[in-house]
């Protein structure tokens, strides 16, 4: 595995052990700027569509995407802690678990040892993962975080395929992302206030 998956490694799993928003936003932006460091260390030929994949990679989800959640957060000054999933040796122990398979299904897709069958079991750890905290959390800022995770592991099979999609759908793809993201943000935003008012409306 090369040092910059095994640092995407990294950033996929810490923030399930620290319960924090603010590493899991850190570690959201992480793995949007590590997808762009991998692509320019193949050294592709300048294109548009190196451009485009450059700027969905390291400005809209490296940069746009945290922060946006972020400000939303900050904004409700929301405590820092905020559990992604359950805090328990169960939890942690099904995340190791998840690791395994997620090597396991690289070995099914792809079982030619190399950089590509690296990438693809990290991508589908990825998957996993955002799978598990989606399914174990309720919590609005804990589904944004795992529907997101989704999306950047989904790029990250992406990043390895040898074909690319025409420069329109690429755009709209980026776009749509684009569009997700605020959607997130705000529902974030609006639900946790729900969320905060309810308990003083059942107290009153």
């Amino acid at each position: 595995m090369t040092s910059l998956l095994t640092g995407y490694m990294l950033v996929l799993l810490l923030p399930l052990f620290v319960a924090s928003w603010r590493v899991s936003l850190t570690g959201l932006s992480l793995q949007g700027l590590l997808m762009a460091w991998m692509l320019l260390v193949r050294r592709p030929a300048l294109s548009v569509d190196l451009v485009v994949t450059i700027v969905d990679l390291a400005l809209v989800r490296g940069l746009v995407a945290p922060l946006a959640l972020r400000r939303v957060l900050r904004s409700q000054r929301r405590p820092s802690r905020e559990d992604v999933i359950p805090p328990n040796l169960l939890s942690w122990s099904i995340v190791v678990g998840l690791v395994m398979l997620g090597f396991q299904c690289a070995a099914w897709l792809h079982p030619a040892p190399g950089a590509q069958h690296a990438q693809v079991a990290v991508a589908a750890t990825g998957v996993l993962l955002g799978l598990f905290v989606l399914a174990s959390q309720n919590g609005t800022f804990s589904q944004a975080v795992g529907a997101l995770r989704l999306e950047y592991a989904i790029a990250l099979f992406e990043l390895g395929s040898p074909t690319h999609l025409p420069l329109a759908l690429r755009l709209a793809q980026v776009t749509i992302f684009l569009g997700t993201v605020l959607t997130y943000a705000h529902y974030v935003g609006r639900l946790r206030s729900t969320e905060l008012a309810a308990p003083s409306a059942r107290l009153q």
